[in-house]
């Protein structure tokens, strides 16, 4: 009875609205003895405690996660962090406290990621505290050195067509050896690769029983936010791509990128 719950970190360079990204979390708190906390990406949007960027210190974070989490077998926070970030976790508490990385296909992510700006990051018509930051940290002298399609603060689909690819390059962090990676694609399509992430952060305490699944997996299809949708089609996106974004994806994003993800398994 006395035996701390297991405190596990979900990493990823992004949810922005992707259905499978909510899917994970949903699935996981599904579980009587998993407390999922997904406040960390969100909150700074609202309360403004710190800027879009900043994240608690993750040791102290991860201590708030094992006394929150002291009723439950297992207490992980979703997606605030990047796994390059969570380094000081081994050195302190070795594996007590467990992490993964979810990759998605590159193509859906940047379709998320762009469309997540378009439509002001989620907040009320009027809040531009999000796509301001957005605005600010994107490489614009990067992209401007590029000669790609120029932009004003408005194009908004354009500045964060060009900042998405620059950010598929910042991924290859996620191939140090201390980081377990898990495609989302490969959970979605087999409950066994999910139950296998379960063990992982769960250190080996939790299994979902054949009625958690089926449950779990009729939630695949169905989003639940308003107008959102289900992208499994990377071939379909990037043919409906205008040719600036072709051009744009050739100059930024290089090749030892598209190598890694290849080896991936995700295919151009």
């Amino acid at each position: 009875m006395n035996r701390p719950p297991a405190v596990f970190f979900l990493t990823s360079h992004g949810m922005a609205g992707d259905h499978w990204f909510d899917w994970l979390p949903k699935a996981l708190g599904s579980h009587s003895e998993i407390f999922v906390y997904m406040g960390e990406s969100v909150r700074s949007k609202y309360l403004h405690e710190r800027s879009r960027k900043e994240r608690p210190d993750v040791v102290a974070f991860a201590e708030f996660l094992f006394d929150l989490g002291t009723p439950y077998t297992a207490i992980g926070e979703c997606f605030a962090y990047r796994s390059y970030q969570l380094d000081p976790l081994r050195r302190r508490f070795g594996g007590q406290v467990r992490f993964a990385n979810i990759l998605r296909d590159p193509f859906c992510w940047m379709e998320f990621f762009v469309t997540w700006r378009c439509n002001n990051l989620n907040q009320a018509p009027g809040v531009t505290t999000a796509i301001d930051h957005e605005w600010a940290v994107a490489r614009h002298e990067e992209f401007a050195a590029l000669k790609l399609r120029p932009y004003s603060r408005e194009d908004v689909e354009v500045w964060a067509t060009y900042q998405a690819m620059h950010i598929l390059n910042r991924m290859k962090t996620d191939e140090a050896d201390n980081v377990v990676n898990y495609r989302m694609e490969d959970m979605v399509g087999d409950p066994r690769r999910l139950q296998e992430l379960v063990a992982w952060l769960t250190q080996g305490r939790i299994e979902y029983d054949r009625a958690a699944l089926e449950a779990i997996y009729s939630w695949v299809d169905t989003p639940w936010r308003a107008g959102a949708r289900v992208l499994a089609d990377p071939a379909a996106i990037r043919q409906q791509w205008p040719e600036w974004k072709h051009e744009a994806f050739a100059a930024l994003v290089t090749q030892a990128t598209r190598e890694r993800f290849s080896r991936l398994g995700y295919g151009e």
